[in-house]
């Protein structure tokens, strides 16, 4: 269930593994939920090891998509740097380096005047530094969504769009299906690739899931920047500021992330506390008015070429949040059955590839040979064990 990018992943995996009778439930259209929002990022720099080892295998997978899925999709390997105005912050970057060499990482720390040379007209003098990944890069989710379906299609999947499931069937504590408005659909295994709608629908087969809505925004503006059409994406590490190009079609714009603002003015990265309640998203995609002010003034602050921003789009969706930032990916214990990848907390697209071998050998096999992802079971929250360092970034 779950017509985003991982989702659609799992079920051309499924495909390309045998499978015959592979059914996909969207209650909208695919890709409308958290999968059209996204920046595109894909990256190995992250803090903890299990993250970088999702992000190696779903690469190998990025690189050579059009051989995979006979279909077309653009990841531009242009590298992804981050840029930090603290001692602090240089010491935070420079962290991880031990790690990134052990696992063979194309990363290294640079001085303000290397950052100059990596991204034309760049402000450096209140830099102290920072590090880049050679690569990583970004893509599109759309289009990569696009490739994954019309190949699983070819393959014989199913795909039924605007159909909302109300409950999932259980019978004995297995659940063995759904119910729809048109009808029951029974199945052998059912997978939640339902982002932020999981935790009311795994309720009612009695699996509390840890799942809830953060609403972040992106923007855009035409441009032309064609001196900055292959720069790298480029964050500020201490604002949680995003830009990267985006030339689709042939255009040179640039595509802006930035952090929530709060009532009183404050820089939220990301959720302060998970919620009371885990619910379902309430519909209100609206992009906060004090976002592009802000987005204007940031830019204008860092880049000579953003002095005069013109936001041409903007958009909001849903991260699917966990109270550890890490998705929730595997079979749920005690309910035969089920199965969870959701909860990615703005990481889902860059590691679907991976997520979506993964969890086909855990449905079709009982665990999985490509990569040890224990630690992302549901049980971890059940238990309290805490195997991962949160962070949104």
């Amino acid at each position: 269930m779950g017509g985003g990018i991982v989702g659609i992943a799992t079920a051309f995996f499924l495909a390309e593994r045998g499978e015959h009778d592979v059914v996909v439930l969207e209650q909208g259209t695919l890709g409308s939920g958290t999968t059209k929002g996204g920046l595109g990022g894909i990256r190995h720099q992250f803090v903890d090891e299990l993250d970088i080892r999702l992000s190696q295998l779903a690469t190998e997978f990025w690189r050579d998509f059009d051989a995979f899925t006979s279909s077309v999709h653009r990841f531009e390997q242009n590298g992804y740097l981050f840029v930090t105005d603290s001692a602090e912050g240089v010491a935070a970057l420079r962290a991880s380096m031990t790690l990134y060499a052990k696992l063979g990482i194309e990363a290294e720390m640079v001085g303000p005047q290397q950052i100059a040379r990596i991204v034309p007209g760049i402000r450096i003098d209140d830099l102290k530094g920072g590090r880049i990944g050679r690569r990583d890069g970004y893509g599109a989710p759309l289009d990569a969504l696009a490739g994954f379906a019309a190949a699983a299609v070819v393959e014989g999947v199913r795909i039924i769009e605007h159909t909302c499931v109300d409950a999932l069937l259980v019978e004995g504590g297995a659940v063995v299906g759904a119910r729809t408005a048109d009808g029951e659909i029974r199945a052998d295994r059912v997978l939640l690739a339902t982002g932020a709608w999981t935790a009311p629908l795994a309720a009612t087969a009695g699996v509390q899931v840890p799942i809830w809505p953060y609403r972040r925004s992106i923007m855009e503006a035409g441009g032309p920047f064609p001196e900055l059409v292959d720069i790298p994406l480029v964050i500020e590490w201490e604002s949680g500021f995003h830009f990267r190009p985006y030339s689709h079609n042939g255009g040179a714009a640039q595509r802006f992330a930035m952090p929530n603002i709060t009532a009183t003015g404050a820089t939220e990265r990301g959720p302060a506390a998970p919620p009371e309640v885990f619910g379902s998203p309430t519909g209100d995609l609206s992009v906060p008015p004090q976002l592009e002010p802000w987005v204007k003034a940031r830019g204008a602050r860092r880049m000579a070429a953003f002095q005069e921003l013109k936001i041409t789009d903007s958009w909001s969706c849903n991260y699917e949040m966990t109270p550890d930032d890490h998705p929730i990916v595997g079979a749920v214990p005690g309910t035969p059955g089920l199965y969870i990848a959701a909860g990615f907390s703005g990481h889902g697209f860059m590691h679907a590839p991976a997520t979506a071998q993964l969890i086909v050998e855990e449905m079709l096999d009982g665990k999985t040979t490509a990569l040890d992802i224990s630690d992302l079971s549901i049980e971890r929250f059940r238990t309290g064990r805490k195997p991962f360092t949160a962070a949104v970034l």
